[in-house]
């Protein structure tokens, strides 16, 4: 092989490799921003997050947002397209790889393994919109932890 030839493969290989990168190996996160006492509830969301290719490598071990749906009544925050209420409770794992979450039946497995039945990974939506949104709970405050989106690929599990 010339050397023109082992650059252009090498080249190739390696833009494959980023392609590979850029989309499954990154995983989407986001923070807690506050926790609102009067109600019991902290505010969590997208904080230069990155749902459509993820924001995080998937190889970093942090904390999942778990989520448990319980049609729980919002105790009187004011909610909007971007800050919604997502009617349930939330709980932190303590933290993983971003590559044990395979699937998104693995990552909800993990939450109900943690929590109990009716948990799952908190996913990027609220009933009313996306970005950030309220639940019952009082997370530590860790700097991000793993969440999912179900209509782009910024998850790890995402090819």
């Amino acid at each position: 092989m010339t050397k023109i030839a082992i650059t252009l493969t090498l080249g190739l290989a390696l833009a494959g490799s980023s392609a590979v990168c850029a989309s499954g190996g990154r995983g989407m996160t986001w923070t807690k921003d506050l926790h609102n006492s009067t109600y019991s509830v902290d505010h969590v969301g997208c904080y230069s997050c990155d749902p459509k290719e993820g924001d995080t490598l998937c190889s970093t071990s942090l904390p999942v947002l778990c989520v448990r749906n319980d049609a729980s009544p919002n105790p009187g925050v004011a909610t909007d397209f971007y800050n919604g209420w997502i009617a349930g409770h939330i709980h932190l794992t303590p933290p993983v790889q971003g590559t044990s979450l395979s699937s998104l039946a693995a990552a909800d497995d993990l939450c109900v393994s943690y929590f109990g039945p009716g948990y799952q990974i908190a996913e990027f939506h609220h009933p009313a919109g996306g970005w950030h949104w309220y639940a019952y709970g009082d997370i530590n405050n860790a700097s991000h932890f793993w969440v999912s989106i179900n209509d782009q690929a910024g998850n790890c599990w995402d090819p």
